[in-house]
């Protein structure tokens, strides 16, 4: 479905689409993603994506009920 949208159009940006999401879509908080170690912003990647695959299963489960 993501690929029909033309979600790699935004395959040119890399690395910023993280650091964008990591901020919200507020340009003037990239500097502030950016300055943070490493870990913490890995941490903060594979938190969503485990809230990210939770929400799915959980509305997958509603629906089949």
């Amino acid at each position: 479905m993501e690929k029909r949208a033309g979600i790699q159009a935004f395959e040119k940006f890399k690395y910023i689409n993280t650091i964008n999401a990591l901020a919200g879509g507020d340009v003037t908080k990239w500097h502030l993603i950016l300055a943070m170690p490493y870990e913490r912003v890995l941490t903060k990647l594979l938190l969503n994506k485990t809230e990210a695959e939770y929400q799915k299963r959980y509305h997958e489960m509603i629906a089949a009920s």
